[in-house]
């Protein structure tokens, strides 16, 4: 008689599957009445939507099919998730809000030096620099040390914890790009940006749009 054994979920599985939970549960979050809470209340929040997605549902659960949809999210995006999911659920200070601007203007720079060659564009491709290339590990060493030397120390501290879980072979991929970037990061440091960019043009455009109101029509003029 053959029996089924039940496969142990490895520690790879068990980070990655966490990680899909925390970004599913964080933009909670965002909703007014979900800041509001107080107490235990958003830790429980938290834990709660995390055993709804973690929970299988005949037999996969809804991190387990996001997460073979996009695969495991890098460690800058974690330690984004974690640090807001941390300041909601214990009322920690924010981020300094300098160095969280560096990080997101350092993200899209490494996408966009990444993404669009490694699909195809030009006859270079950085991605195979990822592999242990000492050109990346020493461009990556001083981009931390000037991080960190200038108090940047969420750029220095995602660059460190990713080139350490890449040594410890966290993750399935033994490409250094996979731990230090991902799309979903990515297009929120895109996106986080273009909206910052968009608030500090639109009082100059109203601005310009109220005084050419006032002004009257050539046509007008005597």
């Amino acid at each position: 008689m053959v029996t089924d054994k039940m496969q142990v979920p490895t520690y790879t599985d068990i980070t990655g599957l966490a990680g899909i939970a925390v970004a599913l549960a964080a933009p909670l979050f965002a909703f007014p009445g979900v800041r509001r809470l107080a107490g235990l209340r958003p830790a429980l929040l938290l834990a709660a939507v995390a055993v709804i997605v973690l929970t299988p549902l005949e037999t996969l659960s809804v991190a387990a099919c996001v997460r073979g949809a996009t695969g495991d999210l890098s460690i800058t995006t974690l330690v984004l998730l974690g640090s807001v999911s941390l300041r909601c659920v214990t009322g920690w200070p924010p981020v300094d809000r300098r160095a969280r601007l560096a990080l997101l203007a350092f993200v899209p720079v490494a996408a966009l030096a990444l993404y669009p060659m490694a699909l195809g564009l030009g006859s270079f491709d950085p991605y195979r620099l990822g592999y242990g290339s000492p050109w990346l590990m020493g461009a990556l060493f001083a981009t931390a040390l000037a991080a960190w030397f200038s108090r940047l120390d969420l750029v220095a501290t995602c660059i460190a914890l990713a080139t350490l879980a890449w040594t410890l072979r966290w993750y399935e991929s033994n490409n250094l790009w996979d731990y230090l970037l991902d799309p979903l990061v990515s297009f929120y440091a895109l996106g986080d940006l273009a909206l910052r960019g968009a608030k500090r043009i639109r009082p100059w455009f109203r601005g310009r749009h109220h005084a050419a109101g006032h002004e009257r029509p050539r046509g007008c003029q005597l």
